[in-house]
């Protein structure tokens, strides 16, 4: 059996060691586009630039590290050099019909910025917007990346800010040596789960019955009806002795478990799954 020997930093990240699950790599976390159970990775992107740091999901500036940039705090980062942050979004808003211009949307980080990071310590031209900014910029107008370019920088500001080296490095004698760790500028002990939700429960709820699917029971107790269909019943039910009739996530709905009860008795209410089944029979109502 060959063996892959990963030579640059990035493959060495990638790299799953004997014994980690899948789940351990950045590739395949649950939390490689958004929140996750374990990490949110995101929040490596927080402090990429020197002096301020930026939500970890938007183009939002939301504290200063150096006062030399305290005009910036609440601003949005619109293009970094020619690379923009900010993009025009477009799309139907029906079945079958033409695309339409949706609005303006910011670029997810690890896309944006990917090719100043062979740069790292060096200076980029970033423009922000020349007035803190609660809401994204908005272009109704379809225009081409010039003209969007061109409406988007009208009355931005332009300021110097040095990139941040991604990955850690120590001085040996032979010189300074990279290593395949993120750098401790980035990430402060803590940062990777400082935005994941808590309690921990909201993600079950605030995360709807879509995103989760991999990670927790969603439609459960299934069977095959006479019909062809599959019929079974939300993992969020809380009479089970009923006909198999899924329940759709509702905050509303009195017939699935509320935030209060999760966050209260979620270990007497979440039943346990064994080939999609329930596993310790019917409980008394709570």
């Amino acid at each position: 059996m060959n063996e892959i020997d990963p030579l640059n930093l990035s493959a060495q990240v990638a790299y799953r060691a004997a014994g980690n699950p899948p789940a351990t790599t950045p590739a395949t976390a649950i939390s490689n586009c958004f929140p996750g159970l374990e990490c949110d990775f995101r929040n490596v992107w927080r402090r990429i630039f020197e002096g301020i740091v930026l939500h970890e999901a938007d183009n939002f500036v939301v504290a200063i590290e150096d006062a030399q940039y305290k005009d910036l705090q609440f601003c949005r980062l619109l293009y970094v050099e020619d690379d923009p942050i900010d993009v025009q979004v477009k799309g139907p808003t029906a079945p079958d019909t033409s695309p339409v211009v949706l609005g303006t949307n910011n670029l997810e980080w690890s896309n944006a910025l990917a090719a100043k990071l062979s740069s790292p310590g060096s200076e980029f031209t970033c423009y922000f917007t020349n007035a803190p900014a609660d809401v994204q910029p908005r272009s109704t107008d379809d225009l081409d990346p010039q003209q969007f370019r061109e409406e988007l920088l009208r009355d931005a500001r332009a300021v110097k800010l040095r990139i941040r080296p991604f990955f850690a490095s120590f001085t040996s004698s032979a010189g300074a040596v990279s290593l395949p760790a993120i750098s401790k500028e980035l990430l402060a002990p803590g940062a990777l789960t400082q935005s994941l939700c808590s309690p921990w429960q909201n993600d079950y709820r605030e995360c709807a019955c879509y995103y989760w699917a991999a990670s927790r029971p969603d439609y459960v107790n299934v069977e095959a009806g006479p019909d062809g269909l599959s019929r079974g019943q939300h993992w969020f039910t809380k009479d089970r002795s009923g006909p198999l009739e899924y329940i759709p996530d509702d905050l509303d709905d009195a017939r699935l478990f509320s935030y209060d009860e999760l966050f209260e008795k979620w270990q007497q209410l979440l039943r346990f799954q064994i080939g999609g089944r329930d596993v310790d029979g019917p409980r008394s109502k709570p």
